[in-house]
This record gives structure tokens, C-alpha cells and sequence, in this order.
């Protein structure tokens, strides 16, 4: 189930998220609704569970919480800041120094991603069909 939390708050947690999910969480962050489903979609049918946060603020507030995610997936153009605001907020936080990041972008942003400490750049839209695989190798263990 693609979860997608519209306020700023922090979303309360939904009755079935007391049970035991098998599949990883990935925290996607990503503004523009209509690729925020599609990307969604493919990722669930990927077999992972999917949060998906619309705002920079929302992403900080689920980075900083306990919430267990397996990667973390972000867009550089956010509304509210950049996606690698976001990767360098999650680095910062103890809990997020090892979760595996793919950051992905219009614009040509691969030493940026690196330097701010994502795991993975991808450019969009083209890069896009080598999302489930590089997310495949991350959890698998095979990059950073």
C-alpha cells in the first residue's frame, strides 16, 4: 500500500502498520503526484512496501523519527528544498548514516548526489528503468 502523507505532520500510523510486514520500506519522497504513483506502483510491484512523503518538511519528520525504512528514494525537485538537502539531513542523523539513498534528478547531479552521500544518482526520465534494479543491488548489499 502506497502511503501518501499530505500534511506536514507527522501521519499517525495506520492499524495495519501493527502488523508484521515482510516486505522493506521504502521512504520515497517526491512532489509531483502523478510520478509519485507511477514510480509507487512500480516499486510495490517490486515487492516493497512504500511511504511516500510530498514535502521536504514531511521527509525530515519521518528521517527523524524511529521508523524503519530500507532506502530511502528522492527526487532533487521538491517544492519546499532540494533532494540533496534531504540526503545530506538523512547523513546527518545517526540512524540514517548506512540507509541506502538513490537520489534522481532532471538535471546532471551525479557529484553532487555522491558528495552529499547518496548511494546511488539516477537521471530522470531515463535513467528510470534502472530503478529497480540499482534498488535491488542496494538491499542486496551491493553498493554503498
Amino acid at each position: 500500500m502506497i502511503m501518501h502523507m499530505d500534511d506536514e505532520l507527522m501521519c499517525p500510523r495506520p492499524s495495519w502498520s501493527r502488523m508484521h510486514v515482510r516486505q522493506p520500506t521504502i521512504l520515497y519522497v517526491e512532489s509531483n503526484s502523478l510520478l509519485a504513483r507511477f514510480v509507487g506502483d512500480v516499486l510495490e510491484l517490486g515487492n516493497w512496501h512504500v511511504w511516500c512523503a510530498e514535502s521536504g518538511v514531511l521527509a525530515r519528520t519521518l528521517l527523524g523519527s524511529e521508523e524503519q525504512f530500507a532506502l530511502m528514494l528522492v527526487d532533487n525537485e521538491l517544492r519546499d528544498t532540494t533532494g540533496l538537502e534531504i540526503v545530506k539531513y538523512a547523513r546527518s542523523l545517526r540512524q540514517r548514516k548506512t540507509l541506502p539513498v538513490v537520489l534522481f534528478s532532471i538535471e546532471d547531479y551525479d557529484q553532487e548526489a555522491k558528495a552529499a552521500g547518496a548511494s546511488e544518482f539516477l537521471r530522470k526520465p531515463h535513467d528510470l528503468f534502472l530503478l529497480l534494479d540499482t534498488i535491488r543491488n542496494l538491499l542486496a548489499g551491493d553498493g554503498k
